[in-house]
């Protein structure tokens, strides 16, 4: 007789909410697993986002410094840049919920300011693929009343994940 086995509705309705594109453009290694960045990206947008279509590339150091150039005017590699596709050229019709954008994480910087800040290279992916979640789904820290309601929700998510605040420091 043949095993059944378990059906679970809720990964099929998570299939059908959330579509993700993961493309590994990076000579970096022991990076988080293409499943790791969407149970991630998931966590962050879940209870917000009815649907989300969501991109995550990772580029070594040059291509995203020249990401960061083109588009912020900063001609240096950073963590992780955001496209939300609600903004600027590439607007949509306002036809749906659906939340839509790119993540571009630079996995060498990333590697970088964990060893600096003594965090475990995990936890940091986990942090800044939040992060930038935050910022597709409208988040920022442009103000300290803007920083402080995204670093609140950061230090949340990631607690329910158990992975401590990264924004807290030992003395």
């Amino acid at each position: 007789m043949k095993k059944q086995t378990k059906h679970f509705p809720f990964l099929h309705i998570q299939k059908q909410r959330f579509h993700f594109f993961y493309d590994n453009a990076s000579q970096a290694t022991d990076l988080p697993s293409e499943k790791q960045f969407y149970q991630w990206i998931w966590h962050a947008l879940k209870n917000a986002y009815r649907r989300a279509d969501i991109s995550l590339i990772l580029l070594d150091e040059n291509e995203a410094q020249a990401y960061n150039r083109d588009y912020r005017g900063k001609d240096y590699a950073t963590n992780v840049l955001s496209f939300a596709h609600n903004e600027g050229e590439f607007s949509f019709v306002e036809q749906d919920d659906v939340l839509r954008g790119d993540l571009i994480i630079c996995p060498q910087i990333v590697a970088k300011e964990a060893a600096e800040q003594g965090k475990s290279l995990h936890d940091h992916f986990a942090h800044l693929t939040i992060h930038g979640t935050l910022h597709l789904m409208g988040y920022d820290h442009m103000t300290d009343d803007e920083a402080e309601e995204m670093e609140s929700l950061e230090t949340q998510l990631l607690a329910q994940l158990n992975i401590a605040d990264p924004y807290f420091q030992a003395a």
